[in-house]
């Protein structure tokens, strides 16, 4: 097997070559597409997508296990290294598929009781043979990595409802840990309860997370024991907010899955599809917040996905900005997932070759100078593993309910021009149901600090006892069919806005109805159309414990429609947070301009992005440095790095601080990158 190399951009292609006469002659015209472009490993599909019946029978295994070794024989004689990426492990989902007649598993079943045709659950012992067996076999061939596909997963395998997982074979492991005989339906009842969890819930996901993670042991013990050389398990994964409905321990996971310390990660972090770049955000915190899930020597490549596989899906303006995101955050290579899985040769789409050529000088720029060492900084959006075992359900009816995620406060503030981190930061927000998950220790520490909260978690809160703490009561939420709110006035001229400015409300499906404390500034006030008091807006508070508060009345302010003025507001509260001295950039210039700020032995970066389609030039605004950056970079979608020009202007701050403003001289592109470096 080839050696990887130590070069700064790594292209990993995934590739699917068919069974039959045409394969090696297939893989020789892959090997010379990737010599022309760079590329320096494979990743092979195993019964990938369109050539996928389900799970393989004994006569589909033998004719990949002979197609996939001849392949491999061709492409190593080429200098390309490989790795394998088998599609399935339960399987993604039915679409008309079944289970082989030789290999007769036993399905997954929904919380309703539904049974998939063609997923196996992970509590099968036939599927848990075999599987061992695949990934035991498939090994002995020899491949640098053998990825788990992200159907390694209870939730997402339609037709079924959320998932599976509520098979028989569970309930039975289920009723020994509880002591008592068990139904699916008083399970799901239990676990779904409303109020404070039933302690069955976290029982249930326990026993989900060790029958995995007896899966994961399985699988790795299979490799080791028939690889040849140093073949080590890869991982791609979901939302973090679904896999922790499913009791994942993300450390656990990747022990177990460990092979002489070694492991792979392939995260997923955007969608399959174009999208505007007013919607990266997600992407940004994804990288991000998976940062902490993995062991820190673990390989890492992201997926940049494009579905249903072809140029017309996904621009090559999009796919580049992605790639540069995952360069940005420091990732070892790049899985990339754009040949349609027909299982055309590789030259029948010759202009993913140009995307991939076009693209190298700025990724290869981007590598050079980021790290994964780098830390962002920002506003702190926290993520606990274990959310769902804690969050509280409304109806107690659907999966759905304990879903929490720590991305809301991100899709409000990045799009204004703040950045977010997924570590503990001077200032943090926590939005939403995920209020629940944090332990009243943490939450004081929270609260001893700069905190910004929706009304949802201003709501739970109070709730909590820590009303005394934030600076308002609440009286409840309210829905849009109950209640005539529909403006918001700006209050208090400390938000940076003129008093008496107004800003729509109308269209929240639901708002809390909360009242400052004494002692609270009440920024902005919530009006009914005849001007009649309805409740706070913003309120902003200085605690008892030293810390300083800031919530908004809208249960997920990302809803609100957006303006300069309401973006003014807002980076005036994250500043009011920091007591005046946020130690990150925030950027204005035009709607959707997105920073990262990094940190670290490696430098200081500022990267700014611009998710609209106007071209821009930021200005950049930071309150606790005194010194400009020393250089700017202009990355425009598939064009050579440019130096770009900036000025300057220090302004005296708080305490001494300065406030150094930086502005661009350079237009910045459609979903192009503005970098600083200090």
């Amino acid at each position: 097997m080839a050696t990887p190399t130590t070069n700064f951009l790594r292209y990993h292609l995934r590739f699917q070559v068919l069974p039959g006469k045409g394969a090696q002659g297939d893989a020789a015209v892959l090997a010379r597409f990737c010599a022309a472009h760079g590329i320096e490993e494979v990743v092979l599909f195993l019964a990938a997508e369109e050539w996928n019946n389900g799970l393989l029978s004994r006569e589909e295994e033998d004719l990949w296990f002979e197609t996939i070794k001849g392949v491999k024989t061709v492409l190593d004689k080429a200098g390309v290294i490989t790795s394998l990426n088998p599609w399935m492990t339960v399987l993604h989902c039915d679409r008309g598929r079944s289970f082989p007649e030789d290999r007769p598993f036993k399905p997954m079943v929904s919380p309703t009781g539904q049974a998939s045709q063609s997923c196996a659950s992970f509590a099968d012992p036939g599927w848990r043979t075999y599987i061992d067996q695949l990934y035991g076999r498939f090994a002995q061939l020899d491949f640098r990595v053998i990825w788990i596909e992200d159907d390694f997963r209870y939730h997402n395998h339609d037709p079924l409802d959320w998932g599976g997982g509520f098979e028989e074979e569970v309930l039975h492991q289920f009723a020994d840990r509880v002591g008592q005989q068990v139904s699916r339906t008083e399970v799901v009842s239990k676990v779904l309860a409303p109020g404070p969890p039933h302690p069955w819930r976290i029982k249930w996901l326990e026993l989900w997370r060790d029958i995995q993670l007896e899966v994961a042991e399985g699988l790795a013990r299979a490799v080791a024991q028939n690889a040849p050389g140093e073949t080590k398990l890869g991982l791609m994964s979901s939302l973090p907010s679904m896999h922790s409905g499913e009791g994942r321990e993300w450390r656990r996971l990747f022990d177990a899955l460990m092979i002489n310390g070694q492991v792979a990660h392939r995260p997923h972090f955007d969608g399959y599809r174009e999208a505007p770049g007013r919607d990266q955000d997600s992407s940004i915190m994804m990288l991000d917040v998976q940062k902490g899930f993995r062991p820190p020597d673990c390989e890492v490549a992201p997926e940049v996905e494009n579905f249903p596989f072809t140029s017309w899906t996904k621009s090559d303006s999009m796919t580049w900005s992605e790639m540069g995101f995952c360069m940005f955050y420091g990732s070892d290579a790049l899985l990339l997932d754009l040949f349609p899985m027909s299982g055309n040769r590789a030259d029948s789409e010759p202009e993913l070759g140009a995307l991939l050529d076009n693209s190298r000088p700025a990724l290869e720029w981007i590598s050079a100078r980021f790290s994964s060492s780098l830390e962002t900084c920002g506003v702190g959006i926290p993520w606990v593993e274990d959310a769902q075992a804690h969050v509280r359900t409304s109806k107690g009816e659907d999966m759905q309910e304990f879903n929490a995620s720590s991305f809301g406060p991100g899709h409000f503030l990045l799009p204004y021009g703040i950045p977010v981190s997924a570590g503990l930061q001077e200032v943090n927000a926590v939005f939403g149901s995920l209020a629940w998950a944090f332990d009243d220790e943490k939450i004081r520490e929270l609260l001893s600090g700069g905190l910004f909260l929706d009304g949802m978690s201003a709501d739970i809160l109070c709730e909590r006892g820590f009303g005394p703490y934030i600076g308002v009561t609440s009286k409840g939420r309210v829905c849009r069919e109950e209640g005539l709110y529909s403006i918001e006035r700006v209050h208090s001229e400390k938000t940076g806005v003129a008093e008496g400015h107004y800003f729509n409300a109308n269209y929240l499906e639901s708002i809390y109805v909360l009242e400052p404390l004494e002692g609270a500034q009440e920024w902005t006030t919530i009006l009914t159309p005849k001007r009649k008091r309805f409740g706070a807006g913003v309120v902003v508070y200085e605690n008892q414990l030293g810390g300083r508060v800031a919530t908004t009345s809208a249960p997920d302010p990302a809803c609100l429609p957006r303006s300069f003025q309401r973006q003014a507001i807002t980076q005036e509260m994250v500043a009011f947070l920091a007591g005046g001295k946020f130690s990150a950039a925030m950027v204005r210039g035009t709607p959707y301009l997105m920073p990262i700020h990094f940190k670290g032995q490696g430098g200081e970066f500022l990267v700014v992005f611009n998710g609209t389609p106007d071209v821009a030039k930021p200005s950049v605004h930071m309150g606790a440095v005194d010194r400009p950056p020393v250089e700017a970079t202009l990355l425009a979608p598939l064009k050579e790095p440019v130096q770009a020009g900036f000025d300057t202007v220090n302004v005296d701050g708080v305490s001494g601080a300065k406030t150094v403003t930086v502005t661009s001289r350079d237009e910045l592109a459609y979903r192009g990158f503005l970098v600083f470096q200090w």
